[in-house]
């Protein structure tokens, strides 16, 4: 029996909240056969490649799985033509480009939402078009930065829930979750604040999204704190030593975290280094994914 994704969203948050346990099933019509990880491309690693105009958007979908064997990508907002943003007719042909290469369109990326209580209002005015797009796009997911005022995290915690509550309200009417990732404001890139804004608002439209690059705290703790709200999950890359392993993180103690949290749903590459360009950046990210999701098997 199939479901709407507003069922799906409805009934996967709920069996977060109920079971403590991640919801991060790929989709409503899953089977015990989908493997537990599948990594993404973001758009964002191929940054370069579309600001140079050396890769047109609507080709994003097919030179991925090309180039790279990925066939679940997600777009950001800045790597597309501005003028097209709000034009139907090119987020049609955008969705139609990712059906046509065979791959899973999840999420869109989009701006921060400034949760201080005198900018709330207006932050998130700016963001209601994005939940459009994504909407009109087929995806599941809408990423949005959290800039929480302050330093005192119980203040920070309240006026986050307040600022996010109407967002995740027009959000689910379209059938999209909002996914948080850390970042934007010092609260905000720890993850066990994150954590505690997500449990305080228990809303099923709004979850989060590790970003390992982006946490100002112990990475691996912040991880951790946010797996039981977890959908999505970015791989951040920044550079690789001689051996092809990230310098900043641990991958393998990552992905047993991840894997221990019994998550299950993207590991996406989002390639942020500039030492390598793009291509070969993304190759050694998936590779180096691949060798630590095998590692868990050891």
């Amino acid at each position: 029996m199939t479901q709407s994704r507003r069922q799906f969203i409805t009934q996967t948050s709920q069996l977060a909240i109920a079971s403590a346990t991640l919801p991060g099933i790929l989709n409503a019509n899953n089977t015990v056969d989908t493997p537990k990880y599948e990594i993404g491309l973001s758009q964002y690693s191929l940054r370069a490649m579309f600001k140079d105009r050396s890769l047109d958007p609507l080709d994003y979908a097919k030179f991925t799985v090309d180039t790279f064997g990925i066939k679940a990508v997600d777009l950001w907002e800045g790597g597309l033509p501005g003028d097209k943003l709000d034009d139907k007719n090119y987020l049609e042909k955008l969705r139609k480009s990712c059906d046509d290469a065979g791959t899973r369109l999840f999420l869109l990326m989009t701006g921060a939402l400034d949760a201080n209580p005198e900018k709330a209002e207006a932050s998130r005015n700016k963001l209601l078009p994005s939940i459009d797009r994504a909407a009109a796009l087929g995806t599941e997911y809408l990423r949005v930065f959290l800039k929480a005022p302050g330093e005192d995290e119980r203040a920070g915690v309240q006026a986050s829930v307040d600022a996010l509550k109407p967002l995740a309200d027009a959000a689910a009417k379209k059938d999209v979750m909002i996914v948080i990732e850390p970042g934007a404001s010092k609260l905000s890139q720890r993850g066990a604040f994150l954590a505690k804004v997500c449990s305080k608002l228990d809303h099923p439209a709004l979850r989060l999204m590790p970003d390992f690059g982006k946490q100002v705290n112990n990475v691996y703790d912040g991880t951790e704190a946010m797996m039981p709200y977890t959908v999505t999950i970015s791989c951040k890359m920044h550079s690789f030593d001689d051996n092809g392993k990230q310098p900043h993180f641990d991958y393998n103690r990552l992905l047993k975290i991840i894997d221990q949290a019994d998550y299950r749903g993207f590991l996406t590459i989002e390639w942020e280094g500039s030492k390598l360009q793009p291509v070969p950046g993304v190759l050694a990210s998936k590779k180096l994914i691949e060798q630590a999701i095998a590692n868990l098997a050891k």
